[in-house]
């Protein structure tokens, strides 16, 4: 079985948005995959102002900015399609956010709202990517074990 899904992930140092294309192969009981397309698209100043400030803001504040960065999202990774020809290539969205607040095993908040994204692709997104990991009294990172363990398992080490 052959899935494709992009991937966004948006890290502390605030360069940019990183998205990646990548299919993943389900054959025989063994996983393998393929990086098709990535890129990064560095933020804007004002983007750049806007996470770095996002933990001080009001409550009401801070869900506008949520909903704000995922429609910002949305738009990038449908400039990234169209970008690289993957009209009706992509099964689904997998998004990391922007973690704002990271407090094990209280609690994780990533802003950047799946719904959003799916509003703006018309696809489907999962999202909150650490939430269940940290309500299990969990760290909620490192979010690829189960990547290392299917995709990398003949890796002695990882960076």
């Amino acid at each position: 079985m052959l899935y494709r899904a992009i991937g966004l992930m948006s890290g502390s140092s605030l360069d940019g948005l990183d998205i990646v294309f990548a299919e993943f192969l389900h054959q025989g009981g063994a996983w393998s995959f393929g990086i098709v397309a990535a890129d990064c698209y560095p933020y804007t100043n004002e983007w750049k102002q806007k996470l770095q400030t996002a933990t001080a803001l009001p409550a009401l504040d801070y869900q506008l900015l949520h909903a704000e960065y995922g429609h910002y999202l949305g738009k990038e990774v449908v400039r990234f399609i169209d970008e690289n020809s993957l009209h009706y290539k992509v099964g689904l969205i997998a998004s990391h956010g922007h973690t704002t607040f990271h407090v094990p095993p209280k609690m994780t908040a990533q802003i950047g709202d799946g719904a959003a994204i799916a509003a703006q692709t018309g696809l489907p997104v999962v999202s909150d990517l650490r939430a269940l990991d940290v309500a299990f009294g969990g760290q909620g990172a490192p979010i690829v074990p189960i990547g290392e363990k299917y995709l990398l398992k003949d890796y002695d080490y990882y960076l």
